[in-house]
């Protein structure tokens, strides 16, 4: 054994690391006793106290253990699971940082380089966010009586005015009949649905999803190996709801105020049958209702829940679309048939939204700032559609197709010629204009809207709308 007074590493850990490798390897079998502490001290011309530091180390590791008058003695352990751990921490540390960095490299929007033009959907603009007002209620909240509740575990279901805010906004705006008991608060939609399908068996409960339909839900039933129907949205009204009807299901994912990525409406006959087809087969209705705030033309419809009276609708609603994506807050409303269910399986289960950002979402909403952020996003959202389309109009004409009803913050542009998204997009990169594949949202393979991408206007500047387009219908036009 050596080890180097001028290295950065303790020497304890020199130690440990050097006796951990030779129990590995076997050269201390199991049962075997290691060095007394005293004689290797002395042969490495350090103190006592530094090698029991290391014997410790090893011992809380679980390499060796403790004997009263015998010293520390090698444990038995499954070496080629550690072997197989260690080969594989050797592996990633002969990479470069630049390699290391690209194996873990999994957000795609995270390595993505930005362009000048970039018409995202989902993200908000940079200066959406309200940044002073946040910042005064968190200081209002941790300077009130209510930070005793920072020493605690906060509700399950979340924090209760929070969920009477809700309950009081959604009556208002969406029609919504429920008590704050209902609403459970959640970490985003994934994380929702996520705790939602532990209520069901996915050896057993087949889920309905409309096709085209958001990935990102699919890849959570899918995770959870729920067996998903695909049900077409843009064939007709009878081919969803034949596909419905032969699906076997027991859950259907809906959104039906803004389809995405269509943006088609479901109307109030079609959702009566729906919630039918709920009754008639004991099934139940997710009605994820992601961006019921943005009508730019007409007032809102009203949601899928208010028309239940069976109580077959699971409400599903978010924060992100007006106030940040980021903060990952979202809620569910469940029937009441569910709730008991709920309670029983999330027994002992802790909030995964922090208690501050409960408080201060709650506050937002008590002082009427929700409101006016709602306002405020609703015009700036309103006026950016309505330069987007008369942009689309005013440079290529004819030449395309435009896809969307008037609600949401994006549409599909569809070229009148044989070119597939793929070159559409890879033609706007050249130009330095962002738009996005719909590919992804199908099932279907091949579908009827290959030569159609997504624009997004939730997240460019209102100012930088007009030339990405002009740019977009030069790459495209000439």
């Amino acid at each position: 054994m050596h080890i180097d007074p001028e290295l950065d590493t303790p020497l304890y850990l020199q130690i440990y690391e050097q006796c951990k490798k030779e129990i590995v390897e076997g050269v201390y079998p199991a049962g075997e006793k290691l060095p007394p502490i005293r004689k290797l001290a002395d042969e490495l011309g350090v103190a006592r106290n530094t090698v029991e530091s290391a014997y410790r180390q090893l011992g809380q590791e679980g390499f060796v253990a403790s004997r009263s008058g015998s010293g520390f003695m090698v444990e038995r352990l499954n070496l080629d699971d550690i072997v197989f751990a260690a080969s594989v921490n050797d592996s990633f540390g002969r990479y470069g940082d630049h390699e290391r960095a690209s194996l873990f490299a999994f957000s795609e929007s995270a390595q993505a380089e930005s362009a000048p033009y970039d018409f995202s959907y989902g993200n908000l603009a940079d200066n959406a966010f309200p940044v002073e007002t946040w910042r005064k209620l968190t200081t209002d909240t941790l300077y009130s009586t209510e930070i005793a509740d920072a020493s605690r575990y906060n509700d399950s279901m979340g924090d209760f005015l929070l969920r009477l805010n809700i309950t009081n906004h959604l009556r208002k705006t969406r029609g919504v009949h429920c008590f704050p008991q209902q609403v459970v608060i959640q970490a985003g939609t994934q994380a929702a649905l996520q705790n939602l399908l532990m209520l069901f068996d996915p050896e057993r409960d087949k889920v309905a999803v409309e096709d085209p339909g958001y990935d990102e839900v699919r890849r959570v039933f899918a995770n959870n190996r729920f067996e998903m129907v695909p049900c077409p949205v843009c064939k007709s009204n009878r081919s969803f709801f034949d596909a419905l009807a032969h699906s076997g299901a027991r859950l259907a994912f809906t959104t039906p105020s803004n389809q995405f990525p269509t943006g088609q409406i479901m109307p109030v006959q079609s959702r009566q049958h729906l919630l039918d087809w709920a009754r008639t087969n004991n099934a139940y209705v997710i009605e994820d209702d992601y961006c019921r705030e943005f009508r730019h033309n007409t007032r809102p419809v009203p949601s899928l829940q208010s028309l239940d009276t069976y109580h077959r609708v699971i409400y599903l609603g978010t924060f992100s679309k007006v106030l940040s994506p980021a903060l990952r807050m979202s809620y569910l409303i469940l029937p009441p048939a569910l709730l008991e269910q709920w309670a029983n399986t999330f027994r002992g289960y802790h909030s995964a939204v922090p208690w501050l950002s409960q408080a201060v979402l709650r506050r937002f909403m008590e002082r009427g700032y929700w409101d006016k952020l709602l306002r405020r996003a609703q015009t700036h959202s309103r006026r950016k559609r309505d330069v987007l389309i008369g942009a689309i109009k005013d440079t290529m004409g004819g030449r395309v197709n435009i896809m969307e009803s008037g609600a949401g913050l994006h549409l599909l542009l569809g070229v009148r010629d044989e070119r597939g998204q793929h070159a559409l997009i890879a033609e706007a990169e050249k130009a330095g204009v962002r738009v996005y594949e719909t590919e992804r949202y199908w099932m279907e393979k091949p579908h009827p809207l290959e030569n159609y991408v997504l624009v997004g206007f939730s997240a460019i500047d209102e100012e930088k709308i007009a030339p990405g387009i002009a740019c977009l219908a030069k790459a495209w036009f000439g």
